[in-house]
């Protein structure tokens, strides 16, 4: 970033300018990417309008296709991207798929890709099982991003599955998400995010596919930074504590999987104390359904402090989205939790711009009209909802989506609340008793199944040391091979160097 050099002396110069810019210097390098000016960029809300978008694009494309996707699922709707997918590979577009392999097991163990391979696309799956990966297992590519011709991307909450368009014929809607469609100079930070996480599961990407196609003519005037998360930057909490840090006026969060730090729950504090006003809303039903309950013990300190919490009415509320002031927001994948900000690949845009924050403004306040919000309520101040909560017996495909599969993908975020109990780092009201009691008794139940089933434990602990161990070792043993290889071409170069100059034979 260029400053005016009459402002760094401190002879001259609006204060405030200085102020701003030292603003944009603390959000650059806390998100990692600098402020992209002349954007275009538009809001898509659910599966209505993100999936129909997502079908245009990938149908007119006639150049190349780019996709990072957590979760390809195995139902109608991932085979009608695939089938999509396949049809433009046949017409000779380039077309690389990136898939999980945890999000997407069931096409990875099917070889659901073998079709769009078959046609030409190249597909590539992030992190699967084996020897050499030890528990980088825990560790996932959480991203929903498309690019398009190189012209337009797509980022977004949503994943390629049926199950975000809910079930019209039972009168289930579709869940609640949010993306984006950005064409401009950010499509090209879009694309290095994609050759970065291509070339992390092999060859790098041809540096022509890098190259966007863009109409310097048409540029738009949103201002909006792309941030693409790798394990361990931690971009995305730096940026998220500066926001709760600078909001003046208003913060208002939407999360699927809420689990916040200690420190991140301080900053959301501290702002409602000084007069921000801060909202959160999350799911009161997940699809995974333990994390609902564990977010719920974070609720009162955040009551106590004058944070507002809001649970969402409908059958899952999957967005994460923030709206700060109604000038920034930030769309994306990334959760407000440790999996998303420290353990996972996620990409943001994080937008300034005071038309497309004011529409997600709009668009949160309408949310909170199908939500219910929690008070401290009663002599003991407890949090309530201010409407009882009506418990059904869930059906057998929402009791699946909560087994297994849903919380191996889930079980990292559990470790901070869980933490902050033992550790007792903040007080246990008698409220949280039955959140608490359901966690509980949830251990319990577990610890019993043990006693009786050992192999519950022995068998994914063993399974998790023999792949950290042939893990190490097999890297050990490339170290020595190394070395050996490196010692012989030491060798051979002293063997086969010229005599001196001045010798006589």
């Amino acid at each position: 970033m260029q400053t005016d050099s009459k402002n760094h002396s401190g002879n001259s110069g609006n204060p405030m300018d200085f102020v701003r810019q030292l603003a944009d210097q603390a959000f650059s390098r806390s998100a990692g990417a600098p402020l992209v000016a002349g954007n275009h960029m538009g809001l898509l809300f659910d599966s209505t309008e993100n999936f129909p978008a997502w079908e245009t694009a990938l149908a007119g494309a006639t150049d190349s296709i780019f996709i990072e996707m957590y979760i390809l699922s195995n139902d109608a709707f991932g085979q009608r991207m695939l089938d999509i997918l396949t049809q433009k590979a046949r017409e000779g577009v380039k077309v690389c798929l990136l898939y999980d392999w945890l999000g997407s097991w069931q096409l990875a163990l099917r070889r659901g890709f073998r079709a769009l391979q078959a046609a030409g696309g190249e597909v590539r799956a992030y992190n699967p099982p084996t020897l050499t990966g030890g528990l980088t297992l825990l560790g996932r590519n959480h991203r929903k991003s498309i690019v398009v011709d190189r012209k337009t991307a797509f980022i977004s909450g949503l994943c390629m599955s049926a199950s975000w368009q809910g079930q019209p014929d039972k009168g289930i809607p579709p869940w609640r998400d949010t993306g984006l469609w950005v064409s401009g100079p950010l499509v090209a930070d879009a694309l290095a995010a994609f050759a970065d996480s291509w070339s992390s599961c092999g060859g790098a990407l041809d540096e022509r596919w890098l190259r966007t196609a863009l109409e310097t003519a048409n540029n738009g005037a949103v201002s909006a930074r792309l941030i693409a998360t790798t394990p361990s930057t931690a971009h995305m909490m730096r940026l998220d504590l500066l926001i709760a840090s600078f909001a003046r006026r208003t913060l208002w969060l939407t999360d699927a999987y809420f689990m916040g730090t200690s420190t991140y729950l301080t900053a959301l504090k501290q702002a409602a104390r000084d007069g921000v006003d801060v909202r959160l809303l999350v799911p009161r039903s997940s699809d995974i359904r333990w994390i609902a309950t564990v977010s719920r013990t974070l609720f009162r300190p955040l009551l106590e402090a004058g944070v507002r919490v809001f649970e969402w009415n409908g059958p899952m509320i999957h967005a994460k989205t923030a709206v700060a002031d109604g000038r920034w927001a930030r769309i994306g994948s990334t959760n407000l939790n440790l999996s998303s900000w420290l353990a996972n690949r996620e990409i943001d845009v994080a937008i300034e711009d005071e038309n497309l924050a004011g529409q997600l403004a709009e668009q949160f306040l309408k949310d909170l009209d199908n939500a219910t919000e929690v008070v401290l309520a009663g002599a003991r101040r407890r949090p309530e909802l201010t409407q009882p909560r009506r418990w059904r017996m869930p059906s057998p495909a929402e009791a699946a989506r909560s087994g297994a599969s849903a919380a191996a993908r889930q079980a990292a975020r559990i470790g901070d609340a869980l933490g902050a109990v033992v550790r007792g780092s903040r007080t246990i009201d008698a409220s949280e008793a039955s959140a608490f009691l359901t966690i509980g008794l949830a251990l319990l139940l577990l610890a019993t199944a043990i006693v009786f089933f050992p192999w519950l434990v022995a068998g994914p602990l063993v399974f998790l040391l023999a792949l950290s161990g042939g893990a190490i070792t097999l890297k050990a043993l490339a170290l020595y091979r190394d070395r050996k290889y490196k010692k012989q071409q030491l060798a051979e170069g002293k063997n086969t160097s010229p005599p001196d100059e001045g010798h006589t034979p």
